[in-house]
């Protein structure tokens, strides 16, 4: 379902919004990765420096919205079509050719739309007239969702996603050859479960995510806990010239319902029985995972984990019990730094390291504040300020990744606040502006506020470095997405 530009005015604030989609079932996640020719005939990559080299082609935007649903009854067998897979059953070994046996209570899929950037492109460069005075294009056909090109049905709820970033790439490599690369798409689900996929095109026409690998399920006679979130260690990218950015090994954080963090390796290897067909086998394996966060005395949801730009064995949680941890992976008995209720008044809830500034990181907790700190001097809080709801997600503008070697933008960030909408907010500091030791600086550049339910999902819709004043968000009980302009208004 799909609707046409709208625009509200109203005595406070003001919104516009290019296209709308409605999820069948509650979207908990929107996540957009790099945009990537819309004609290209091998997989993928979010290695920018490649987006540039084909600028001359009309440009696509991988968008995934993760859905999540808890069932009260038993479910039927899922039929599949064309454009859905189903990545595993969830039927028990012994009534494996049931087809009425009871699933998970939890139902999940993950929603591919391929954005495209033809219109956005011609309006441009062709007819300046029709834009706005931000660069956004009046025609609302420029961007919309369009149908799904691909919906993977999961073996239970997703709640988080999140798509590898990293410069390098990760690729299979034979005597005197080197295949092509995959772009990787990773999800966090209640049962517990870290899936893999690529993104993938058969034909110019035809995006899918292929399921990859998964991580193993909970041993036998433990309980199930859900895994509530995660992240790539993909906080260094090209644009940044760090020698050792590509020195270190894909890695992925997960929290858990359970008070727990674990660690994961991602691997590469030949193993695949077919030589011909140029994939490698990718594999991903727990490492260590160790209990984070307790709430008198019994395990604290751990809504939040991230690895940290700067410190490659520096990871951070953030969970119910209203507390920051900072931890060295190589020892992770206790934590190296704790921050907790003296400064959040309820759970924390999103932690985003910056992408190009070493060190920063903004921090979103259920009291509807987000924060910026400096992890070498955590005990000081560079800037503070009140978003309207409880922040779900924080995302740097995508310029601060430093594509063509420029940065911009370095302060602004995509908040999802929950009940409170989406908000894009600003910190000046951040981006060259003199530090205030008074605080006080940030500010709230727009709003967006056509949810009817929590927003849980943003991300950032751009195609090259000149215009980026577009935003893309889901929210859970009204099962809609919704592409925005999320300029100042």
């Amino acid at each position: 379902m799909s609707s046409s530009t709208q625009e509200v005015l109203g005595e406070t604030n003001s919104y516009s919004w290019f296209d709308q989609v409605i999820t069948p079932l509650n979207a908990c996640s929107l996540e957009t990765s790099a945009p990537i020719p819309a004609g290209s005939e091998q997989a993928p990559n979010n290695d920018d420096a490649d987006v540039k080299t084909q600028s001359d082609s009309r440009l696509i935007l991988p968008l995934v919205i993760g859905c999540y649903q808890l069932n009260e009854g038993p479910l039927s067998a899922t039929e599949t079509n064309n454009n859905t897979t189903l990545i595993e059953s969830e039927k028990s070994d012994e009534n494996a050719d049931d087809a009425s046996v009871e699933k998970s209570s939890r139902s999940g899929e993950l929603r591919l739309y391929m954005i495209p950037s033809a219109s956005y492109e011609s309006e441009s460069k062709s007819n300046n007239q029709q834009k706005n005075n931000n660069g956004i294009p009046k025609n609302n056909e420029a961007l919309s969702f369009g149908d799904p090109s691909c919906v993977v049905k999961m073996e239970s709820g997703v709640l988080d996603g999140k798509w590898r970033r990293r410069g390098e790439k990760l690729h299979r490599t034979t005597i005197g050859t080197t295949y092509e690369t995959m772009s990787l798409y990773a999800s966090a689900c209640a049962s517990g479960r870290i899936h893999l996929h690529s993104l993938e095109n058969n034909n110019p026409q035809s995006w899918t995510l292929s399921h990859l690998t998964s991580s193993e399920k909970t041993s036998s006679g433990e309980e199930t806990s859900l895994c509530l979130s995660l992240a790539w260690n993909d906080f260094i990218m090209d644009g940044c010239n760090d020698n050792f950015s590509n020195a270190v090994s894909d890695r992925i954080v997960s929290s858990y319902s359970n008070g727990t963090v674990a660690m994961h390796n991602i691997s590469c290897s030949d193993q695949t029985g077919n030589e011909e067909d140029g994939r490698c086998s990718v594999n991903i394996e727990e490492t260590n995972r160790w209990n984070a966060h307790t709430m008198f005395g019994c395990p604290s949801e751990v809504w939040t984990c991230s690895f940290l730009r700067g410190d490659e064995n520096v990871v951070l949680s953030g969970a119910d019990d209203c507390s920051l941890k900072i931890w060295d992976i190589r020892q992770t008995q206790r934590p190296t730094h704790k921050i907790g209720d003296s400064e959040f008044e309820a759970g924390v809830t999103a932690i985003t390291p910056h992408p190009a500034l070493d060190h920063i990181l903004a921090v979103g907790s259920y009291d509807e504040y987000v924060r910026i700190y400096d992890h070498r001097m955590m005990d000081q809080l560079l800037e503070k300020i009140c978003v309207g709801g409880g922040v779900w997600r924080i995302k740097w503008h995508p310029f601060c990744w430093g594509v063509d070697g420029t940065r911009g933008h370095c302060g602004k960030m995509l908040v999802a606040a929950m009940h409170g909408g989406c908000r894009v907010v600003n910190v000046p500091t951040l981006d060259g502006a003199p530090f205030n030791e008074n605080m006080g600086d940030a500010e709230i550049l727009s709003t967006f506020t056509a949810h009817k339910s929590m927003a849980y999902g943003a991300d950032w819709i751009w195609f090259d470095q000149s215009s980026c004043e577009v935003a893309a968000s889901c929210s859970f009980y009204d099962r809609q997405a919704f592409i925005w302009n999320s300029s100042n208004q």
